[in-house]
């Protein structure tokens, strides 16, 4: 499996007097950007099975905007394994029950994709740095879990906007 790891776009700031933290919605940059940075998914990633998102807000719209782009709308599954305080376990669990999925996406939140990354590499802290949009893809044969995954490549939210130009 091919597991795609995004991170959600820019968002209203914490603390916000309008939104509290949770319900942060992307900010409209935030949505302009990841927009441009999703142009190049379609060659990057080709197709995808599924997309698992968070449910905070932030991080759903960010799934949208990516399953646009990858002409996967219906593909969408919000889950709560990808809030930020979910244990790695809870995702590995959740990419374990379904099998034969080629190409996954999961859109959620740091520190704790930074950390579901590292841990899937065999570190036990965080060695990957996700800024709001970036996008990595780690190469994963067999069972989820620790150790088990193989970094292809990483790329930050100004790289893909690069790449989205083309």
């Amino acid at each position: 499996m091919n597991l795609y790891i995004l991170r959600h776009a820019i968002a209203v700031q914490r603390g916000s007097a309008t939104y509290p933290n949770d319900d942060r919605p992307l900010t409209e940059e935030g949505v302009k950007k990841m927009k441009k940075e999703a142009e190049c998914f379609p060659s990057l990633i080709g197709g995808i099975d599924v997309i698992y998102s968070s449910p905070l807000q932030r991080a759903t719209e960010t799934a949208h905007i990516a399953a646009k782009s990858l002409r996967a709308e219906k593909n969408i599954v919000l889950t709560d394994a990808l809030l930020p305080r979910a244990n790695e376990s809870e995702i590995f669990a959740v990419l374990n029950r379904e099998k034969g999925l080629k190409n996954v996406m999961i859109v959620g939140h740091e520190p704790h994709l930074s950390y579901v990354t590292s841990v899937l590499l065999g570190v036990e802290h965080s060695v990957i740095e996700l800024k709001k949009g970036a996008l990595c893809c780690v190469s994963i044969s067999g069972t989820v879990k620790k150790g088990n995954g193989q970094l292809l490549w990483l790329l930050q939210p100004k790289q893909l906007r690069a790449l989205g130009k083309k």
